[in-house]
């Protein structure tokens, strides 16, 4: 009964150091996605896995810089006078970096070197000009909420009146020369995953504040998975063969917002904004001393 026992305790002993090993192997930031079968969501009327409520990201991901890290957080507290976040989105590849082209990192590197203090209003970042974020900028933007209708899922989001209404209904993508800032959303679910192709991207907004760029053959792949109640992943993959050297990722996850009072902030961003103004003033004061 003894050596019963004992083995049992050993074995007890074991498991539990190796679930601990297991949970410190977890990427920081980001927690690992459930399997599938082991937790089934609710259904909408029409059977799409119910992902509807409010949203807001948990892993303390920035939009100021994607790849930079401590060095330009620093600079955006220095600038804006908030606390920066500081969590890195780059999953693939392994770097943490977004993998350029010699041209393309040779643009965003004249970028970055400016973006303090820009001298021409095309170097200055395209959301702090009025314009929209882009798709999966907008991501990283505060709360969105998830509205489910048949054939369709609908993101709403707080940042900017920015919305993206999904057709999961197998329609095709619109004309390729019909170029969009939010690109051209299609959806279709894989599981407790919605999928959402997105093309038709125009080549004007950035990945983050401070210069990462692409062209108009952007090409972005989410996948949005319900893993808990309260847990929503996401992964998003990023192909652009003619500024990219290959397809780079992104993940994180959102935690649901339960408080029943709970309301979006209107967030016009634009309403009475003088960034601009204060941003190119650096640059101007450089180029036209005394004025």
């Amino acid at each position: 009964m003894h050596v019963v026992m004992k083995i049992a305790r050993i074995a007890s002993t074991a498991v539990a150091t190796a679930w601990l090993a297991a949970s410190q192997l977890a990427p920081v930031g980001l927690v690992a996605q459930t399997p599938q079968n082991a937790w089934a969501p609710g259904k909408t009327a029409d059977g799409q896995p119910d992902i509807q409520g409010y949203w807001a990201q948990r892993n303390n991901v920035t939009t100021y810089s994607l790849e930079r890290g401590d060095e330009d957080r620093r600079e955006h507290n220095r600038i804006t006078g908030q606390r920066a976040a500081m969590g890195k989105p780059i999953v693939d590849p392994p770097t943490g970096l977004i993998p350029y082209q010699p041209w393309s990192k040779k643009k965003y590197e004249y970028l970055l070197s400016v973006h303090t203090g820009p001298t021409r209003i095309e170097d200055l970042d395209p959301v702090a000009r009025g314009f929209m974020e882009g798709t999966p900028r907008i991501n990283l933007q505060t709360g969105f909420q998830i509205i489910q209708a048949p054939g369709r899922v609908v993101f709403l989001y707080e940042y900017g009146h920015h919305f993206r209404s999904i057709p999961i209904d197998g329609r095709p993508h619109l004309p390729a020369d019909m170029k969009l800032w939010m690109g051209d959303s299609r959806g279709h679910w894989e599981g407790h995953t919605l999928v959402v192709d997105v093309t038709n991207n125009n080549d004007q907004t950035w990945f983050d504040q401070v210069g990462a760029i692409h062209s108009n053959a952007l090409h972005v792949v989410e996948r949005w998975t319900l893993t808990s109640p309260d847990q929503l992943d996401y992964e998003v993959a990023i192909d652009d063969p003619t500024v990219f050297t290959q397809v780079w990722k992104m993940a994180m996850n959102y935690g649901r917002n339960r408080d029943k009072t709970y309301e979006q902030m209107e967030s016009a961003v634009w309403e009475g904004n003088r960034a601009v103004e204060f941003m190119m003033r650096p640059g101007d004061a450089a180029q036209k001393p005394g004025q």
